[in-house]
């Protein structure tokens, strides 16, 4: 047979053969392969939310030129009128927050504080020979401020429940009801603010015991909270607290309208907002009365590289409640301001991305006297980081914080994080 007929018979079996290949029933082809891998089930949600952390932070204060605030017939027997006092402070912070079936909630945070002085004893007093009630009363005066003090603070304490709209919370817990940074007129169950020390950086402020009941539908929310002051230190100027809050968004402004009573004092009212513009601008504000008016009314700017503005103006009343123990009960209403200029991670390159920066200002503008922070932080990986804490007041001697009995306050400290 030639090349030319062999070849045309292959073509003709090979036309006839392979359409039956593609026509042979399923059980005869080459079995499919099959996808064995299977959806994995996600595991079931946890009935249990568990979190906590742990910090420590180890503080150096060093007080310049310091006037020790003892009572003036032992000033005056000291042999040097002003002295450098030492202070060092060590935080432990455990706290924990425990949540069962997005509905019962219970938290704590505590602070373990041992604090230690140096640089003022009772030889720095040229005492009468003999006079044994002399040092004894001096050694009461000077107890604050030598040895070492161990002290517990409860900073919360509580337990929640969440039942539809509904969250009811008792124990002791942090809130913030005020706008301001550094004052608050209308943040009636809120830590006291220090307008020098506005961002509590030990992290030592405590909250209030209260009983708070919240209702939130839709854009509203109302809370209703009862506060009691009898775990309350013996100096501060707390009072067992009745306080309604309503709070919502009207044409881009965060309000809140606040109400209530003071027991054996008066009844407040107060209006709050805040308003945020864009991504740069904020404002907020307060308006509160209680006995007489209160004033808040600062803003917020942060630039396109990250530098934040904050200033705020606020004027209060001169009554107990609001009045600073160096101001006199005669010397009418005060108003204070606020500035500040900070920055987080100065440039986004290593080296640099690790350090922030801030400086602010609170004045008096009755008396013209101010301080000035500066505070400087540097981070370590995730854990560790340091800084520096400088304060300078100015004034006279009589002024607001010029009465402040030391020239510096130098703080460094060092930070860990779990």
């Amino acid at each position: 047979m030639s090349r030319r007929h062999l070849l045309a018979v292959l073509l003709v079996l090979g036309a006839l053969i392979v359409p039956g290949i593609w026509s042979l029933p399923a059980s005869a082809q080459a079995p499919a392969i099959q996808d064995t891998t299977t959806e994995e089930t996600p595991p079931p949600a946890s009935r249990y939310d568990f979190r906590y952390s742990f910090s420590v932070i180890d503080d150096a204060t060093f007080y310049s030129n310091l006037q020790p605030p003892l009572p003036a017939p032992l000033n005056q027997l000291l042999n040097d009128p002003v002295v450098t006092l030492f202070q060092n402070q060590l935080l432990l912070e455990p706290s924990f927050a425990l949540r069962y079936r997005s509905r019962w909630s219970l938290a704590s945070s505590v602070v373990g504080l041992t604090d230690s002085f140096h640089g003022l004893s009772a030889s720095e007093f040229d005492l009468p020979p003999g006079s044994s009630a002399a040092a004894s009363g001096l050694n009461a005066e000077l107890d604050a401020y030598t040895g070492t003090h161990v002290q517990l603070r409860v900073k919360e304490a509580y337990a929640g429940l969440s039942a539809g709209d509904f969250d009811f919370m008792v124990g002791r817990r942090i809130v913030r009801w005020g706008t301001g940074y550094a004052f608050t007129a209308a943040g009636v169950l809120d830590p006291p603010r220090i307008p020098t020390n506005p961002t509590d950086r030990l992290n030592i402020n405590e909250g209030r015991d209260m009983v708070k009941a919240d209702y939130v539908r839709g854009p509203h929310a109302f809370t209703l909270a009862w506060s009691s002051a009898a775990l309350a230190p013996a100096q501060s100027n707390l009072h067992d607290t009745t306080a309604f809050r309503y709070n919502v968004l009207v044409h881009g402004f965060d309000t809140a309208f606040i109400a209530g009573d003071d027991r054996g004092g008066d009844a407040f009212g107060a209006l709050a907002f805040t308003r945020v513009f864009g991504q740069a601008w904020e404002l907020h504000g307060e308006a509160v009365w209680r006995e007489h008016e209160a004033v808040l009314l600062g803003g917020k700017y942060t630039t396109g590289n990250g530098i934040t503005f904050i200033g705020e103006f606020f004027t209060p009343p001169n009554i107990a409640y609001y009045r600073d123990m160096t101001i006199s009960p005669l010397a009418g209403r005060q108003n204070y301001l606020f500035l500040d200029a900070g920055k987080n991670r100065l440039r986004e390159r290593p080296g640099w991305k690790e350090w922030d920066l801030g400086a602010y200002m609170v004045a008096n503008l009755n008396d013209r006297s101010f301080t000035a922070i500066f505070d400087a932080n540097r981070r370590f990986g995730k854990r560790f980081s340091s800084y520096l804490h400088l304060q300078i007041p100015a004034g006279s001697s009589t002024s607001d914080y010029g009465a402040t009995p030391y020239t510096t306050a130098t703080s460094i400290g060092v930070r860990f994080q779990l």
